[in-house]
């Protein structure tokens, strides 16, 4: 009788692609956001006093007393109706016209990324993006077997000339992502110019532009650019409601091009069913009122900027080691270390052993060097957390000098 094999190990029993985007860094920067006695400058977390309680308490009442049944029972794949035209209103007026058909509801724009990922790449396309990108991003496109193509980018985006040389020379990625409005991490504006570009080099040698877009109502200064769809139809947006509402619904929106959109509602059918349906209820009651979201946004733009302009005296003050552009919007300071005897990676080991959480520049590059770069969030802290969290970031300093390379 013929002894049994050894089984294989549950290791032994995953698919490849789990190894291609493993990374712990999002789960470290949400960890460290929720560690007891941590103050955190890591992740992209709205200040908790810029949600409207209030009004999404009064939305509750509202929903109970008039359509309790349909707000807990299960809804349409591609959402409810109400917030799938909420989000194509908004999407026109930021953007080229769209209706209804062309939207899907989905759980945070993260899943309308992965959605994407999913649906568009086969193993071994090439994915073209900024070096460096959203950390987030990186991850699905490697984890869908993604070969990536990083392109050089400056305050004004990605450089659009770059890639087009590249394109010329022979490549050809499916989609081209970005984030362009207050980039995550680097802060930059893709231009007016650059959309143009880019729009006209996806028409002309066929990939789709992702664009991926939570930051662009938080303006400090200056008007926000329109999407790059209104050069070409060739454009997929992903509309996060997480930083101008709260993140805690996971409700946000897609917008996709007709030919598309339902291959991306058959994924996420796969995937999940449909999105909350009680917080699309909610979220269309919120942003149905007209008078609402402008209020809203600039209220946000300037309890942010606030904070920011406060950052960027203390990190002056506080911190001359630290170079960076002062943010036009968004979340984030993009910072490069000047002294060379300490790195981001080091910098952070000693920062969170200070009590204070920060991001080293290397989860979000791909060709480019991010020893020397760090980000830094200025959203979530109050004025007391801001000044102690740079005295600790400070302290780190000269501990980690102390240590030596």
């Amino acid at each position: 009788m013929t002894p049994l094999q050894q089984p294989p190990s549950i290791a032994g029993l995953l698919a490849r692609r789990t190894g291609w985007g493993r990374s712990d860094a999002v789960s470290r920067i949400l960890a460290a956001a929720a560690a007891p006695g941590v103050l955190s400058m890591a992740g992209g977390i709205p200040a908790p006093d810029s949600f409207p309680v209030a009004r999404l308490a009064e939305a509750t009442d509202r929903l109970f007393a008039g359509q309790a049944v349909r707000a807990l029972q299960y809804a349409p794949t591609d959402g409810i109706a109400p917030m799938r035209e909420v989000i194509a209103a908004r999407a026109s007026e930021t953007g080229a016209a769209v209706g209804p058909d062309r939207v899907m509801v989905t759980a945070g724009s993260q899943q309308g990324l992965d959605l994407v990922a999913q649906t568009l790449i086969d193993e071994g396309d090439e994915v073209a993006l900024d070096d460096p990108s959203y950390l987030g991003a990186v991850q699905v496109f490697r984890r869908a077997g993604a070969r990536l193509l990083p392109v050089p980018a400056d305050a004004d985006g990605m450089r659009t000339e770059v890639l087009e040389q590249r394109l010329l020379a022979g490549a050809r990625p499916k989609l081209v992502y970005v984030v362009p409005h207050f980039h995550n991490p680097t802060g930059a504006v893709l231009s007016e110019e650059r959309r143009r570009h880019l729009a006209a080099l996806a028409e002309r040698f066929g990939f789709l532009v992702v664009e991926d877009d939570p930051y662009g109502d938080l303006a400090f200064e200056g008007a926000r650019l329109p999407s790059t769809d209104v050069h070409s139809g060739r454009v997929v947006r992903l509309m996060s409601l997480s930083k101008t509402v709260c993140p805690g619904l996971r409700v946000a929106g897609l917008v996709a091009p007709a030919e598309l959109i339902g291959e991306l509602v058959a994924a996420k059918q796969c995937g999940d069913l449909q999105t909350n349906t009680f917080g699309q209820y909610l979220l269309a009651d919120l942003l149905g009122d007209p008078e609402f979201l402008p209020a809203h946004l600039a209220g946000l733009r300037t309890l942010y900027g606030g904070r920011a302009r406060a950052m960027e005296t203390l990190l002056r003050e506080r911190l001359p080691w630290l170079d960076f552009e002062r943010p036009r919007g968004g979340l984030f300071f993009w910072c490069r270390l000047t002294d060379p005897r300490v790195g981001s990676d080091a910098l952070y080991a000693h920062a969170l052993a200070q009590g204070v959480a920060i991001v080293p520049g290397t989860p979000f590059c791909i060709e480019e060097d991010g020893s020397r770069v760090l980000r830094l969030s200025f959203a979530s802290l109050d004025g007391a957390q801001r000044r102690e969290g740079v005295a600790r970031l400070a302290s780190a300093w000269e501990k980690a000098l102390a240590d030596g390379p």
